[in-house]
């Protein structure tokens, strides 16, 4: 069965009640397309979406949410197209299954993914929905509140392999003989669902999704999915536990089938065993603080989450699992803390978003102060511009920053010795000269994260985008302790403290608090 059954993320579920009739009844076209494996026309109703609503993130979603599902289901596709046409009759294979072979030859390592055997191929497509995937080959969902994303099912391309039996004849001498192929029509419907998804190129579309992730990462403020694929396709491309032997797995997907039942015990054990038998086994020690949560031993799920921390450092999974557990239990401060570490791996959007609720339980009003750019980052890579800025506009003045120092800065964005600039970062010398050159007026925050020195960490974690992450790698590197100052200042942006700082370069805002609580004393 190929399912394609995006759930619902946050930014979806906030709109998904006020979208006009018009676009529900063009996304319900685009459905249609899909259940007919028309792919790139569904696409097609969906990318006109986004170019007529850029900054609403319920249509960035849709998109890459799909893309990605139809991106799982190419190479199981094309493996299981060419076992399908190596099980026929070679005499009933027509020149139309052969032109269709020369068309699949197109990227075909590592294509021998199991494919579970099912009765029938059909679509399902059961609404617009795209929060985070988690890759585990057994899904599992854990709620921290209502508004937590639900986690995503795999779609699966399947035939009926008793369909592929040969059917026999006797002759007049009473010889068996093979009977002419009938036309099946469940077969023929199987077959074309399995060669549309087939002949889609893997990299070609795998380089789109990315585009689109970048775009939707671009526009809006919490596109949660795109944020994460690009993290998933772009950074975390490597299987951790790649070394765990068969039986160490066949535990671990055990455990998680027992934890998926909410059987905590049961999926203890079978977490232990894994590690018992392969003692690296990343996901096990991560999974096996989820089964300890579920049991209510809390010391233990915190001690497993650290040790998968400290097998894979650079993954953010046990870092946000510590915050949602915080969370969970009302430790919003441990929360935090934990969710600023996730950020400092990765600044994906859900962990910006994740903040802002934790800090939002504390009492205080926390703004992330992202900011909407009008243009992809500086890059020495590359001699023109995805998106070229209007002429006399702030972000035309950035790009213009980019020709007076191309050579001084590496493909990453970070300085080579020279001459013009001790800046290390191109993103915060394009920056500078941005502020610089434009009215005062413009860019209240970074102005002033720039006169106390923090505009490093405003420009690469705040406003992050993917095309930074070289950038932000590095920086976060060398200032980890700046950092969390940074985020400090951040959360507690409204205290008097930093009044005298707001009235400098919030003067309106300031005035407008200061004569609401005039009128609440009186």
């Amino acid at each position: 069965m190929v399912v394609f059954s995006p759930m619902m993320s946050m930014a979806q579920k906030k709109v998904d009640q006020i979208i006009p009739d018009a676009e529900k009844r063009k996304i319900i076209k685009a459905k249609k397309l899909f259940n007919s494996f028309k792919i790139y026309e569904g696409e097609k109703i969906l990318k006109d979406l986004v170019r007529e609503h850029p900054h609403e993130a319920y249509y960035h979603e849709a998109l890459v949410q799909l893309q990605r599902q139809v991106l799982d289901q190419l190479r199981p596709a094309y493996s299981e197209y060419q076992s399908f046409k190596s099980s026929l009759p070679s005499d009933s294979t027509n020149n139309e299954m052969d032109e269709d072979q020369a068309l699949y030859q197109h990227d075909s390592k590592n294509l021998n993914q199991p494919i579970a055997k099912k009765d029938s191929v059909e679509i399902e497509w059961n609404g617009l929905d795209t929060g985070p995937r988690k890759e585990d080959k057994i899904k599992r969902k854990k709620n921290v509140d209502e508004d937590e994303e639900p986690i995503l099912q795999d779609a699966t391309v399947t035939i009926d392999s008793s369909l592929l039996k040969d059917d026999f004849i006797d002759d007049e001498n009473g010889v068996p003989i093979k009977k002419a192929p009938k036309k099946d029509k469940t077969l023929e419907k199987q077959l074309k669902a399995i060669s549309e998804l087939a002949q889609i190129p893997f990299d070609g579309y795998k380089n789109d999704l990315i585009q689109n992730c970048r775009k939707a990462t671009l526009q809006v403020e919490f596109a949660d999915s795109a944020s994460f694929y690009l993290r998933q396709l772009m950074i975390d491309t490597l299987d951790p536990d790649i070394r765990a032997s068969d039986l160490a797995v066949e535990k671990f997907e055990n455990g998680m089938i027992e934890l998926n039942a909410k059987e905590a015990i049961a999926a203890i054990q079978f977490f232990k065993q894994a590690i018992d038998i392969h003692a690296d086994y990343y996901s096990a020690h991560l999974y096996l603080g989820d089964a300890f949560s579920l049991a209510g031993k809390d010391k233990e799920a915190i001690k497993e989450y650290h040790k998968a921390n400290l097998l894979q450092p650079n993954k953010v999974e046990p870092f946000e699992k510590l915050s949602l557990f915080y969370y969970q239990i009302g430790k919003y401060k441990e929360a935090a803390v934990a969710c600023i570490d996730a950020i400092q791996i990765y600044p994906q959007q859900h962990f910006m978003q994740l903040l802002k609720r934790i800090v939002n339980k504390t009492g205080k009003d926390f703004n992330t102060q992202w900011l909407l750019r009008e243009v992809y980052p500086l890059t020495t890579a590359k001699n023109y511009f995805e998106i070229t800025a209007l002429e006399k506009t702030p972000w035309w003045q950035y790009q213009a920053a980019e020709a007076d120092v191309h050579s001084y800065f590496d493909t990453l964005g970070i300085v080579r010795p020279n001459e013009k600039t001790n800046e290390r970062y191109l993103e915060i010398y394009a920056w500078k000269r941005m502020l610089d050159d434009t009215k005062k007026e413009a860019f209240p925050f970074a102005r002033a994260m720039n006169k106390i020195g923090f505009l490093d960490c405003y420009v690469l974690i705040t406003s992050f985008h993917h095309d930074l992450y070289g950038q932000f790698k590095d920086f976060v590197k060398n200032n980890p302790e700046k950092i969390k100052e940074y985020f400090y200042m951040l959360i507690n942006w409204e205290d008097k403290k930093f009044e005298k700082l707001r009235k400098e370069f919030f003067p309106k805002t300031e005035e407008v608090a200061d004569k609401t609580n005039s009128e609440n004393k009186k």
